[in-house]
């Protein structure tokens, strides 16, 4: 892809490339503060563990479909 359009396209991959480089490790402090014991036990500590995981899971995978589908539609090369 050529022209205006694709240097939209690898501006907006460079934006969404520095928003997860920024963001990837949004929950893992206070998901390790949960692993540290940092909240005492409980049904309720232990739920709140888990979907913080599947928090951070969720939001990797999202975060790497965004680089990645911009990534296709500029035909650029993975760093």
């Amino acid at each position: 892809m050529s022209g205006p359009d694709a240097l939209e396209l690898r501006m907006l991959l460079g934006r969404a490339q520095n928003l997860s480089d920024e963001h990837w490790r949004l929950l893992t402090g206070p998901r390790r503060a949960m692993d540290d014991h940092a909240w005492v036990g409980g049904p309720s500590a232990t739920g709140f563990a888990s979907r913080l995981e599947d928090a951070e899971r969720r939001l990797q995978t999202q975060l790497a479909k965004a680089v990645q589908l911009l990534r296709d539609k500029s035909n650029t090369p993975a760093l």
